[in-house]
């Protein structure tokens, strides 16, 4: 009908008409692509909000594997301490094959979950948002996850090169192993081996001499001083990570 109309208004020279029309035809294509464009932004509002909302329950789960494993690393510095304390007392009687399994063998890396967290940052409505506060908080996240996993990762390239190679050249593989890993999830398949634990296989007198050594010393104090490190670094990481759950509930 609008096209009969222009043609009708060009053929009688209504050049006012044919202006007209033409504008409200070009008006109403610019309001359609207004309207679409305004209904794709909502949209991808919506979907930034549900990336979020993802973003927001992987962190707090984050945040729990954080509790979970501080808990074991601050068990490792504990067994670090006693062992050393054992260590330098010269009436040493006994072999603490927990203990030196704990500082010797054990080690852990944190899992965190960062898929959530890719997502929003791929999103372009997220490098549009508005807010000033959470997009850099979200943005630093990978950094800061790699921060708080890399002595972790040295942790266990030592326990690897240095650590275990030493401490099984010196007492049974089977009983360290047993003992490191008691009360986690990988206890009974450590307890399930062939290889079951012989305490006997190295005498209260021979462990005095190793434990009384430098070397073995040093090895403690070094493993002490890592895995405060950790717990540093992942008390640093979960502070960062309460402060972007705060800013994204703002935010949802």
């Amino acid at each position: 009908m609008l096209l009969r109309r222009i043609t009708k208004h060009v053929k009688a020279q209504n050049w006012f008409a044919v202006g007209l029309d033409f504008f409200i035809v070009v008006a109403g294509i610019l309001l359609a692509f207004w309207i679409n464009a305004l209904a794709d932004g909502r949209a991808e509002q919506r979907s930034l909000h549900v990336a979020l909302e993802r973003l927001h329950d992987e962190i707090q789960s984050n945040v729990a594997a954080i509790d979970e494993y501080s808990r074991r690393h601050a068990d490792i510095v504990s067994a670090g301490q006693a062992l050393l304390k054992l260590a330098r007392d010269p009436n040493l009687e006994t072999v603490p094959m927990d203990l030196v399994g704990k500082v010797f063998v054990d080690g852990y890396t944190t899992d965190y979950s960062t898929s959530a967290l890719t997502s929003v940052l791929n999103r372009q409505s997220f490098k549009g948002m508005q807010s000033n506060e959470l997009r850099p908080v979200i943005s630093a996240l990978p950094a800061e996850y790699l921060d708080a996993m890399e002595d972790e990762l040295i942790v266990i390239q030592l326990l690897d090169t240095y650590w275990n190679p030493f401490i099984t050249q010196k007492l049974p593989v089977g009983p360290l192993w047993v003992s490191a890993y008691k009360s986690t999830e990988w206890e009974s398949y450590f307890a399930s081996t062939e290889e079951t634990p012989d305490y006997g296989a190295v005498s209260a007198p021979e462990f005095a001499e190793l434990a009384s050594s430098m070397i073995f010393q040093n090895h403690i104090v070094n493993r002490i001083s890592y895995e405060r490190l950790i717990l540093i670094e992942q008390k640093e990481l979960r502070i960062v990570l309460q402060e972007a759950l705060a800013l994204i509930k703002e935010e949802i």
